[in-house]
């Protein structure tokens, strides 16, 4: 009976050690498969007309506390997931360039990629029709700025087509 718990402490541990690798959730899942296999084999025990030695009950009572120790770290990793966290989707958004759709005095909607996210302007206030570009993503809500550099790029063009059209004139002020 001691080899079959040995063998049951080494199981458990292996199971144990990927539920934690792969995450919270397979850590809960983890702990619980580890606790019913020892229940079962120690209701397996009970029932059976050998005499169960000191160690065996020990390992049983460790592979207990494995399991519910794993349980316990799985459902802490699940509470306490930060919503700082954001998904790789939100993520994707950061430096994103768009338009406000509103104007922003601080919050409003903007247009990223084509879709619709309500937004706070970063800074003052931000005309509708204004590039903007994310800063922050926070689940459904971005904090954005004026894109500077595009309107940096907008005022180049327009001094290029404003210099065009004086030397169309002949008025050329080099």
């Amino acid at each position: 009976m001691v080899i079959v718990s040995l063998v049951l402490l080494v199981l458990t541990l292996f199971v144990v050690a990927a539920g934690v690798h792969l995450g919270p959730h397979s850590s809960i899942g983890a702990g619980a498969s580890s606790f019913v296999i020892a229940g079962v084999a120690v209701a397996f025990l009970a029932g059976s007309s050998r005499s169960v030695t000191t160690l065996t009950l020990l390992i049983y009572g460790l592979i207990f506390v494995i399991s519910v120790g794993t349980i316990a770290l799985g459902v802490r990793g699940v509470m306490s997931k930060s919503k700082a966290l954001t998904p790789q989707r939100y993520l994707s958004l950061l430096g994103r360039t768009g338009v406000a759709s509103t104007d922003l005095a601080p919050s409003g909607t903007v247009t990223v990629d084509g879709e619709s996210w309500s937004a706070d302007a970063l800074e003052g206030t931000i005309k509708e029709g204004t590039n903007i570009f994310v800063v922050e993503a926070d689940q459904i809500h971005l904090k954005v700025a004026i894109d500077t550099f595009s309107l940096a790029s907008q005022n180049g063009n327009e001094i290029d087509k404003s210099q065009s059209k004086e030397s169309e004139n002949g008025t050329d002020h080099n």
